[in-house]
């Protein structure tokens, strides 16, 4: 990639002699443009990178990761055959990020904890993306007007479902990026050659159309980005018809410029067969580079070429033709295998407002680019456009689908949406200034405001979904809350909140934390404390806490043992990304030793007691009584115990003020009340009985049981805790 961005940056500015020092200008320009738009990248994507791991990393990415280093480093060359996506040029950069943690964690120079363990396996990830967009850059100017280049860019680093996945150890950012740039190289490189046929632009001083003669080396270029987007996921297959189509279409057009230059003359035409001549030569050298590169990347294709392969198909025979394993969540329900309208919804969610409505205004742009010049223009806009829609169609014949498979349509999104944004300003122009309206979007003040107004208000919303861009949505169309209830969400975003909240909690360390997706959380935790799953649908011995995701709750009820808190008892906290609720932490009912399930009024519930002691005349007992918080209590409010005797007699009472008011819901505290029975009370059988009342009128809280009372005994509103046996 380094090698790449130096090559481009060589050739994207245009050589010329004749006005040298307004080419160094320019030059200058461009190069700070292009590191202003490296560095407006690689914030978003770099900023508290190890915030929070997602469930593919921590049970795939991680260690694959280290199994390739692994490999490679013993020189076993058929074990880098890992996974059927094939991702491998994620696992190059995962194993970049081992190396990055041996030479900065291992000598002490940068703490050892998993968040910065972690982030140091994704920052070379993050700096490719970065890195793709400035050079993508380079490629718009060749191919768009300034403004309209520096908006695509800009709305392409801002994205913020494109930053998200930008910032995983993952594959389908980097497959979308490389098949970007594969696109745009093998455009520009199609446009060099027919501006070899066409007349230069007069609106163009600055050359940005080059006719060096540098399309071979564009198209070996794009070839490259397709063997590395081959090599991250399968769905780049996409790029082998959308290349032929790009191939086709440029030689078409080159027909057709020779054509008219030569006035059509048929002594001077090229023959057909040379044009398929060409397409067939042309197309298979970017094959050849593809397929080159891919070899080069790919150890295990130098050793076993059928295997590797043979894990490919795997991949899109035994996972891409089934539905996922837990199932899928779309427009509400439970749906597995959903429709062909989930990716245009998944789409249509998850643009921001400002790229949705560009894309809606692709076709007044196409309407504005009327003139013989602008035809470049709309065969970029159609290619690209091509491709998005291809892809979706392809992903849509799976009955596999997320939304994050369609990552790799976006920035050709957020390009055609720069397109589509400029298109007003540009027919006001041609409205304006009628035949002599410049054939470029308009460079004035008006169009400088809207890209500057457009770049702020993008750069603004990726750090409004900061860090959290994986939970972003189109707040046109609804926001989060619009898309956890049209998409499967949770990923593992969030339990980084659940265990830094636990972490907190005084007993963490002497209980167990029990989750249905512990290893995301469990990273998380502080020493000492364990995070665990349950166990045949039961609570493991010592859980001390339940935490609930909300991927467990999006299609109904979640299983055993998490049905028995979520929606029925008061959860200790809640965490929420943008006003989503995404997890749900519980303190789990420690054992009770006699059950006496009573509520006294709506917020207070006794679940049972303790005893310590031996009931005997002049003795005292010590009653451990357990309670459940079920919400806020209004006020404090005491308890009282009498002791009735043989005879109906009270031979002891109790008042006990509880602090009530300062329980939270949620919690299951717990009251010792300690009873000295009287050294004068004759044998027989004593009832215990408790209640809570106000201590202000003495006003008793209803009480609600399944057990037996009886009123005879202390009243209304009095629970019978336990019969005692005194004996001389």
């Amino acid at each position: 990639m380094p090698c790449a961005v130096y090559y481009v940056a060589m050739i994207a500015t245009p050589k010329t002699t004749a006005f040298p020092a307004s080419l160094t200008r320019t030059r200058a320009r461009v190069a700070l443009a292009s590191a202003a738009i490296f560095f407006a990248a690689l914030l978003p994507r770099a900023l508290d990178l190890g915030g929070f791991l997602t469930l593919d990393e921590a049970n795939f990415w991680l260690a694959r990761s280290e199994a390739f280093l692994a490999a490679l480093r013993r020189g076993d060359w058929a074990a880098t055959a890992i996974s059927t996506h094939p991702g491998v040029t994620t696992m190059w950069l995962g194993a970049a990020g081992l190396l990055l943690r041996e030479a900065l964690v291992d000598p002490g120079l940068l703490p050892g904890d998993f968040p910065t363990a972690l982030a140091l396996m994704r920052l070379p990830g993050a700096i490719v993306h970065a890195a793709a967009v400035a050079l993508g850059y380079l490629l718009l100017r060749r191919m768009l007007p300034t403004g309209a280049a520096l908006l695509a860019a800009l709305l392409w680093a801002a994205d913020p479902f494109v930053v998200a996945y930008s910032r995983l150890l993952h594959v389908d950012a980097l497959a979308g990026t490389f098949i970007t740039l594969s696109l745009l190289a093998a455009l520009v490189g199609n446009a060099n050659r027919e501006t070899r046929n066409a007349p230069a632009p007069l609106d163009d001083p600055a050359g940005s159309h080059s006719t060096d003669g540098t399309a071979v080396r564009w198209s070996l270029l794009s070839g490259v980005f397709g063997g590395l987007a081959l090599l991250s996921k399968t769905p780049a297959l996409i790029l082998l018809p959308c290349i032929g189509v790009i191939c086709l279409s440029a030689e078409y057009r080159e027909s057709e410029l020779t054509g008219a230059r030569s006035q059509r003359s048929a002594t001077q035409r090229v023959a057909g067969t040379q044009h398929v001549r060409r397409v067939v030569v042309g197309y298979s050298a970017w094959l050849l580079c593809a397929a080159a590169t891919a070899f080069a990347l790919w150890p295990a294709l130098w050793v076993d070429p059928l295997g590797a392969l043979a894990w490919l198909r795997t991949g899109v025979e035994a996972e891409g033709a089934q539905p996922h394993m837990l199932g899928n969540f779309f427009l509400g329900r439970q749906d597995d295998a959903p429709g062909p309208l989930f990716y245009p919804v998944a789409l249509a969610l998850r643009l921001t407002p400002w790229t949705l409505l560009g894309v809606l205004l692709l076709p007044l742009a196409l309407r504005a680019a009327r003139g013989a010049r602008d035809t470049l223009l709309r065969r970029d806009v159609a290619a690209l456009a091509l491709y998005v829609v291809l892809l979706v169609l392809a992903l849509s014949l799976f009955p596999k689908k997320f939304n994050r498979y369609v990552v790799p349509a976006f920035p050709a999104l957020d390009i055609l949406a720069a397109v589509g944004l400029l298109a007003p300003l540009r027919l006001l122009e041609r409205r304006s200034w009628g035949r002599r309206a410049s054939p470029r979007l308009p460079a004035g003040r008006l169009q400088a405001a809207l890209v500057a107004v457009a770049s702020i208000a993008a750069l603004a919303n990726a750090a409004y979904w900061h860090p959290y861009g994986i939970a972003a949505f189109n707040q046109a169309l609804g926001g989060a809350a619009a898309g956890a209830r049209t998409f499967a969400v949770g990923w593992g975003e969030g339990m980084e909140q659940a265990a830094a909240w636990l972490n907190a909690q005084p007993d963490i360390t002497g209980v167990a934390v029990v989750s249905r997706i512990p290893v995301v959380q469990a990273p998380y935790m502080r020493h000492g404390a364990h995070a665990r799953t349950p166990q045949a649908g039961a609570l493991p011995e010592g859980t001390g806490y339940v935490v609930v995701y909300v991927s467990q709750v999006q299609r109904g009820a979640p299983s055993p043992p998490f049905d028995r808190f979520y929606g029925r008892a008061a959860p200790l906290h809640t965490v929420r990304i943008h006003g989503v609720e995404y997890a749900w932490i519980y303190q789990a009912p420690p054992p009770v030793a006699e059950e006496r399930p009573a509520a006294f009024g709506a917020a207070i519930r006794l679940r049972g007691f303790d005893m310590d002691g031996r009931a005997a005349p002049g003795a005292t007992v010590v009653f451990r009584l357990r309670w459940e918080s079920r919400a806020a209590a209004p006020l404090d409010y005491t308890l009282f115990a009498h002791l009735i005797g043989p005879g109906g007699r009270r031979y002891a009472q109790v008042d006990l003020p509880l602090p009530t008011s300062s329980w939270q819901p949620g919690r299951y505290p717990a009251t010792e009340l300690p009873l000295a029975i009287p050294q004068d009370a004759p044998p027989g059988v004593y009832h215990m009985v408790i209640g809570l009342y106000e201590p202000a009128t003495g006003q008793r809280l209803p009480l609600v049981t399944t057990l037996p009372t009886d009123p005879s005994l202390s009243g209304a509103d009095a629970l019978p805790l336990a019969a005692l046996r005194l004996e001389r």
